[in-house]
């Protein structure tokens, strides 16, 4: 990351963009940027506020580019389902049955399914890209269906994963990355500082 910000691969002032704003999507619609890194939410967001760029073909996507001689796996991903479903470790086994009935039958039905497509999402149903076919989002739906499918590994996003201690010291920390005031092998120190916590 500090060998991009060195190279300038980021906008004059981005530390001060803010994502809760969306200023950081204006960046992209209004070709102040070239790219983004962000989540499929992204998408949603460039249709409604973004004028034509979707309808016109001005919005391309893809997994982010692999690291030449890298040890990761390139299949592997990270987000955040928009759809999360969860039961709890602590549930009884009856409980668990109980919800994963609910899950299969209350939220996860054929209805739902075609509501979620309706408004750009991919349903978190194995076989559920049968639905894109209709849908003008169906290049971008089986985009995001196929990596989210295909993942050897699908992580959750770190600062949604960590605990509220943690992901404070996470956030902190990137900035002071992103601001060249640690190195990142200080930012690995001060993150293992909090594991646990």
């Amino acid at each position: 990351m500090q060998e991009l910000i060195k190279a300038n691969a980021f906008i004059k002032g981005f530390s001060s963009v803010t994502a809760d704003s969306n200023a950081d999507q204006a960046l992209l619609y209004t070709g102040k940027a070239a790219m983004m890194l962000h989540g499929s939410w992204s998408y949603g967001i460039q249709q409604e506020q973004g004028g034509d760029i979707v309808s016109s073909g001005g919005l391309g996507w893809m997994n982010f580019p692999g690291v030449d001689g890298g040890k990761g796996d390139p299949t592997s991903t990270v987000g955040n389902p928009g759809q999360y479903l969860s039961i709890s470790s602590k549930a009884t086994p009856e409980q668990k049955e109980i919800a994963k009935k609910f899950f299969a039958t209350g939220v996860l039905d054929d209805q739902e399914q075609k509501d979620w497509v309706g408004t750009g999402g991919v349903p978190i149903v194995k076989g559920s890209d049968s639905l894109f076919a209709g849908s003008k989002d169906a290049e971008f739906l089986n985009f995001i269906y196929g990596v989210s499918s295909n993942a050897k590994v699908f992580a959750q996003s770190w600062d949604q994963a960590l605990s509220p201690t943690a992901a404070e010291v996470l956030l902190d920390n990137i900035a002071k990355l992103f601001q060249m005031s640690i190195s990142p092998q200080q930012f690995a120190t001060n993150m293992n500082a909090v594991i646990g916590k």
